[in-house]
């Protein structure tokens, strides 16, 4: 056959083509093999990474060995593992690859990588070592959680006086014994399961948290939800709530539910995460006194507390509550589910009578202006044996400053401008004068920490913190420091015996009127310069892949 029929020839062509093709293919089909395996390899080599990190968070002690345990478990041949240790800050402000900082002390979170190798089996022809080698990594971050509450001493406080003031703040009358009050202050109450119930009976069908805390709520309805939360566990706080409820149905005042709370990331769900280890509980006499506040508004109270103060013959008393700072919510949950508590800016002016001989009535006016108190996390120590657990707390006390003085009522809720005072009448009669002014600043706004050990957390231990250049502003300081002014109006009058009268009755004075001022201020979560705090519970169990 010639050359030109042999190309014009077709006959085998079909043979020709599958021979060349078929080659082709089974390049192909060998490739996908080998892909396929490496990929699945690849997403077992991630698995086993994701619980070697898993495991090596709850041992940091022996991150090391548990991650390599848990990878050499799992058949991989002489795999090449790294463990780091650091810190992961859970701050969506924070790009996600630089979350986890590696070697930072207070370590809550653990990296593993993992390098291994992986037979090929077509490729072979291409690669002379016959395997690939695939690295993946995993962090897993320790959840650490824990619920404080700033405020509530009023342990030592006179049922008398917390029910005027909570009367006054309700709009009507309250009658609670002090067993009443400390069953509140000792009642905790889950965050969650509160705003739940309030969605619960606001809006069956609200789609998320955010929708509930946006509403406008009547006090009353709040508190009295508070009572039906408290019912299964202490039937004594849950009536004493209830009374409180019913106490503010009368005045009908309202709330938004977001000056109160504000779950922070938790917002957007429609179910509690409580599955997943948040747990933040708040004691029911402070979140009741919060709510009460809020829903008062700037409304000034007065109150008429009569000679129900020993060693007075008679008390008035006007409180005005300002806002938290920058008109934040009371509790605050943030991304890194640590808590914020705030209190409120206060003014509490109170005048107070005594009948002395040869002066007959004095009157002591006092001024009382309080700052925002704060608590917020620091740190939780999650390490060690349960015993070993520790959570530090940061603490700016309240401050502010006392004073002896007239003030101009106009100005009492106006908390934009600076209270002035000036001297204040103590005696006036046909026949004399006596004038006093005296003033004390009370310490400066700083962060103080405050460490509470396992066992102190069990025992429900309340530190008291205060500013550290505080100045020991009590009434009695303030009336010791006081600038007396006598003017004598008749013939025969002695100055210097008059100015030992009125020094001797402001010392009389001193110790009830620092029972009435502490007793408020103590109600209402504030003390001048100072702060109590206490830790209800601390969690380390949980742990997550972040990465």
């Amino acid at each position: 056959m010639s050359l030109l029929q042999f190309l014009k020839n077709d006959r085998g062509g079909i043979s020709i083509l599958t021979a060349l093709t078929g080659a082709v293919m089974i390049g192909f089909a060998g490739l996908a093999v080998d892909v396929g395996a490496v990929y699945l390899d690849s997403r077992r080599l991630q698995g086993d990474a994701d619980l070697a990190a898993l495991a090596a968070v709850q041992s940091p002690s022996n991150a090391a060995l548990v991650a390599r345990e848990t990878i050499e478990a799992n058949h991989w041949t002489n795999p090449r593992i790294t463990t780091t240790q650091g810190v992961y800050l859970a701050d969506r402000s924070v790009q996600v690859n630089q979350r986890f900082r590696p070697n930072a002390t207070g370590a809550n979170a653990v990296r593993v990588e993992v390098t291994a190798t992986t037979p090929l089996f077509f490729a072979r022809i291409f690669v002379p070592e016959g395997q690939m080698t695939i690295t993946r990594r995993a962090t897993a971050a320790q959840r650490q959680l824990a619920s404080f509450q700033i405020g509530s001493r009023l342990l030592s406080l006179r049922g008398g006086i917390a029910n005027a003031l909570l009367g006054g703040l309700t709009g009507s009358s309250v009658n609670l014994s002090v067993m009443d009050y400390n069953a509140l202050i000792s009642a905790n109450v889950d965050l969650l399961t509160f705003v739940d119930a309030l969605r619960t009976r606001l809006d069956p069908e609200a789609a998320s948290y955010d929708r509930t805390l946006e509403t406008e709520i009547e006090s009353g309805v709040v508190l009295d939800t508070l009572a039906n939360l408290l019912a299964p566990q202490d039937r004594q706080a849950s009536e004493a709530m209830r009374e409180l409820a019913e106490a503010a149905s009368d005045s009908e005042r309202t709330l938004e539910l977001g000056k109160l709370i504000d779950i922070g990331p938790y917002a957007q769900q429609d179910q509690s995460p409580s599955a997943d280890g948040l747990g933040i509980s708040v004691s029911a006499m402070d979140l009741a006194s919060a709510v009460l506040q809020i829903a008062g508004g700037e409304r000034q109270v007065q109150l008429d507390l009569g000679a129900g103060v020993p060693g007075l013959a008679s008390t008035r008393l006007w409180l005005a509550i300002g806002e938290r700072p920058n008109n934040s919510p009371w509790l605050t949950v943030t991304d890194d589910d640590s808590v914020v508590v705030r209190t409120a800016q206060s003014r509490l002016y109170l005048e107070a009578s005594v009948n002395a001989a040869g002066l007959g009535s004095v009157r002591i006016p006092l001024l009382v202006e309080l700052a925002s108190g704060q608590a917020r996390l620091d740190s939780i120590e999650c390490t060690g044996a349960p015993h070993n657990r520790a959570v530090t707390l940061e603490v700016a006390p309240s401050v502010g400053a006392i004073s002896l003085g007239e003030i101009d009522m106009s100005n009492l809720n106006n908390f934009r401008r600076t209270m002035t005072t000036t001297p204040a009448q103590l005696v006036r009669t046909s026949l004399l004068r006596v004038q006093a002014h005296s003033h004390i600043d009370v310490g400066g706004e700083e962060w103080n920490r405050v460490r509470f050990t396992q066992r102190e957390i069990d025992d429900g231990v309340i530190k008291t913190v205060a500013t550290r250049n505080i100045v020991q502003a009590t009434v009695s300081t303030l009336l010791r420091n006081a600038n007396v002014e006598v003017r004598t109006l008749g013939i025969g009058l002695n100055v210097s015996v008059i100015t030992s009268l009125v020094a001797s009755v402001l010392s009389a004075v001193t110790a009830p009127l620092d029972s009435l001022v502490n007793g408020i201020t103590d109600l209402l979560g504030l003390s001048l310069g100072e702060a109590d705090v206490r830790v209800n519970g601390i969690s380390c169990g949980g742990v997550a892949l972040v990465a």
